[in-house]
């Protein structure tokens, strides 16, 4: 059996939660005697790619910020994939991205598609830059594929209330824990406040940074001992900065890179607590990464999180800031909770692996091979 992946999500990104999710996926396919697949690209400046064995695309590090030379080597992979399908030497096609060029070239061969959210569908009148008009590829997409998976219960419920979907194609598999790495645990080699919060990844749009901010700028004026470290997303924008120095913060408030897996796990490790105020996210992973590392965590309640944290976590509302506030007042301040929410975390883990995710896409890949 073989799996044909196209270029599209490692076309323009370094770094991203859909491009780990097919790197991972491919990583634990390599090797299996059960799979095999190619994956259709010839550029990339993805760095989850950098050292496997079974892709070597042509990094273009020095272009990276010219957007016609951008433009051309995704004209470029995107002939590249059109051409493996044409050639038709694979068994099952699944997209890496939403883009519908594929349609007229996939002939009967069956398809898969990994669906990881409905951010579009329900901010993009608010956030158009989210990608308001991939509502139609999405519907073409959902259309022509022979199963969907969804990697949480949240998304499906997504799924179903914006697209034209039959319910009975939608397989639910949710994503896994890709920091299961003993050997990162108890390293010490950033230079970080003793008492901080976490938070991870972007800070623009529906991340809900602003309202974070605002829950959080009160508690390091009174506590001027503790700091938010903010990990990864880009430094600061002049915006941000404006925004931090009109609360008082700017001493307490700091950006960290992250360099790789290492660097995340040490982020975790050594916070109070993690906090994630996203509106919405189709999984999110950074919770169950924090919970691995033995990091407390708060999030939005009534959302995907509800799945992963189930009980391990404090909930709030995202739209509220006083909610947050009082989510975040209610953790750093009792040591005994910490430790708790410490312990329902690692129990909630192990049910979340990246083998898991691997194990039951081939069963999906599977039961189209057979059908």
């Amino acid at each position: 059996m073989k799996v044909l992946y196209d270029h599209q999500t490692f076309t323009g990104t370094q770094y991203g939660g859909i491009s780990r999710y097919f790197y991972e996926l491919m990583n634990a396919f390599a090797g299996c005697p059960d799979i095999e697949f190619e994956l259709a690209l010839k550029f990339s400046n993805n760095e989850y790619l950098r050292d496997v064995n079974y892709s070597h695309p042509v990094r273009y590090q020095q272009f990276a910020n010219n957007p016609r030379v951008n433009q051309l080597f995704s004209r470029l992979n995107r002939l590249y994939s059109s051409t493996k399908l044409s050639l038709g030497n694979f068994d099952i096609f699944h997209p890496t991205y939403y883009h519908s060029y594929f349609l007229d070239k996939v002939g009967k061969k069956p398809m898969v598609l990994t669906f990881h959210d409905v951010l579009s569908e329900k901010y993009g009148k608010i956030f158009p830059v989210l990608g308001e008009g991939l509502s139609d590829l999405k519907q073409q997409l959902l259309k022509r594929a022979d199963i969907v998976i969804s990697v949480s219960e949240a998304t499906k419920r997504g799924i179903l209330e914006y697209f034209d979907v039959d319910e009975t194609k939608i397989k639910v598999v949710p994503l896994g824990n890709y920091l299961d790495k003993p050997a990162l645990i108890g390293q010490k080699t950033l230079t970080l406040p003793e008492r901080y919060v976490l938070f991870v990844g972007k800070r623009d749009y529906y991340k809900n940074f602003d309202t974070f901010l605002a829950a959080m700028a009160p508690i390091l004026l009174k506590d001027k001992d503790l700091h938010l470290v903010c990990a990864g997303g880009g430094k600061f924008s002049n915006e941000e900065i404006r925004s931090i120095n009109e609360a008082g913060v700017q001493k307490q408030v700091l950006y960290h890179p992250i360099f790789d897996d290492t660097t995340l796990v040490q982020l975790y490790e050594r916070a109070q607590l993690f906090v994630f105020p996203s509106l919405m996210e189709g999984f999110g992973l950074p919770v169950l990464e924090a919970m691995s590392c033995g990091c407390p965590v708060a999030v939005t309640g009534g959302t995907s999180f509800d799945e992963i944290a189930d009980g391990a976590g404090v909930y709030f509302e995202a739209e509220n800031k006083d909610s947050i506030k009082d989510a975040i007042e209610k953790v750093v301040y009792s040591q005994t909770l910490q430790g708790q929410m410490r312990q329902r975390g690692y129990e909630r883990v192990p049910l979340f692996k990246a083998e898991t995710t691997a194990k039951q896409t081939l069963e999906v890949y599977k039961e189209l091979v057979n059908a």
